[in-house]
């Protein structure tokens, strides 16, 4: 299951999006999903950014961190990830979407 959480359209803070990201993260680990999609948006000096420099800082946790533009079937770890999907249908693959990081569990 790839599973999506929004963090950038409640109007939070950054340190409460944050927040949001390690608890969506966790859950979806305690729920055996194989993926989680953060929706951050776009901009810099963003939620995007932060969400970025968060899986550069958590290194190891995770089987492979994703960039929404490189989430694609030219991208190995995003074909191999989506090749663990029951349904694979996901608008974000192939479009180049810069506004969500695929974090695979």
């Amino acid at each position: 299951m790839l599973k999506t959480v929004d963090i950038a359209h409640a109007g939070q803070s950054t340190s409460e999006a944050l927040i949001l990201l390690e608890v969506a993260i966790s859950s979806a680990k305690e729920e055996g999903v194989v993926a989680v999609k953060i929706i951050h948006g776009l901009g810099s000096g963003s939620v995007a950014d932060s969400v970025r420099s968060w899986a550069r800082e958590q290194e190891g946790r995770f089987r492979a961190v994703i960039p929404g533009e490189d989430y694609n079937t030219f991208n190995k770890d995003a074909v191999n990830m989506r090749s663990e999907l029951f349904n694979k249908r996901d608008r974000d693959f192939n479009n180049r979407n810069s506004g969500v990081t695929i974090f695979w569990l």
